[in-house]
């Protein structure tokens, strides 16, 4: 008979398998076609176990809330390749109905809560952040689900909490994206005098480019002829955090520039 350990490890590798296998196309960047969003960890697992508790309506049940780290096998499927986790993780196994998972204070360097969930049963669920909702699921049975970092305010303590009436899985942890390289100068000079040519931008979409196929990982360009390149860029280029870096490093003020900008 497995232990208690090896079925919330198990738990733990089939909700980040699940969260792998449903995962969207995300847009990162307005009005234009990004990654998928199939991230990797980058980053070790650091800091000091904390405290927390599960808030429960009359109506509800929880599986008790637990330390377990995943591997990273498990957390390849969820996390992005540039952010890196801090103290423990919270994870519930299982709960039906609203819930509240107070995780405390903000440990040394985090800036984000990362929320993972996975769907365990059919249902609407919305998850708040301190009272801010920050994701809505429809859940039509077990395996959807989604993560993500959401920023955090001030240090806490820090709650997150479920709305809702079917079951799920919840996964919390502190995290931190490593900072973004400087812009290049090639970038920084296209943007000095606040106007964006047509030029400039497609002459940084293609430093962008570039940048990504120097990396491995070659952009997928749908079409150039509209004002707005339209590209695809593959989830590995996320994992690996090139996509991340080369993006800060060649286009995103350009990018931004251009699309807030009119024709």
């Amino acid at each position: 008979m497995p232990d208690a350990l090896t079925t919330r490890d198990e738990a733990q590798r089939r909700m980040f398998v699940a969260l792998a296998e449903s995962a969207p196309l995300v847009r990162r960047r307005p009005r234009s076609i990004a990654g998928l969003a199939v991230f990797a960890l980058a980053g070790v697992l650091a800091g000091a176990a904390t405290s927390a508790a599960v808030a429960l309506s009359d109506d509800s049940r929880a599986g008790s809330v637990t330390h377990l780290p995943p591997s990273v096998d498990q957390i390849a499927a969820t996390v992005p390749g540039d952010t890196q986790l801090l103290g423990d993780p919270f994870l519930v196994e299982h709960a039906i109905g609203p819930m509240t998972l107070e995780v405390g204070t903000a440990p040394e360097g985090a800036t984000e809560l990362f929320v993972a969930f996975r769907c365990l049963g059919a249902g609407v669920e919305v998850i708040s952040l301190n009272g801010r909702a920050i994701s809505t699921n429809y859940c039509e049975g077990t395996g959807g689900g989604s993560g993500g970092g959401e920023p955090i305010t001030g240090q806490g303590p820090h709650r997150v909490s479920v709305s809702g009436s079917g079951s799920y899985m919840l996964w919390v942890s502190w995290s931190a994206p490593v900072e973004p390289p400087a812009a290049s100068p090639e970038q920084s000079a296209a943007v000095a005098d606040g106007d964006v040519t047509d030029a400039e931008y497609r002459a940084g979409f293609e430093r962008y480019a570039t940048c990504m196929a120097d990396g491995g990982h070659p952009v997928d360009v749908i079409d150039a002829t509209q004002r707005v390149i339209s590209y695809v860029t593959s989830g590995a280029s996320v994992q690996s955090g090139i996509e991340g870096r080369c993006y800060a490093l060649e286009f995103a003020l350009i990018d931004e520039a251009w699309q807030s900008s009119r024709p």
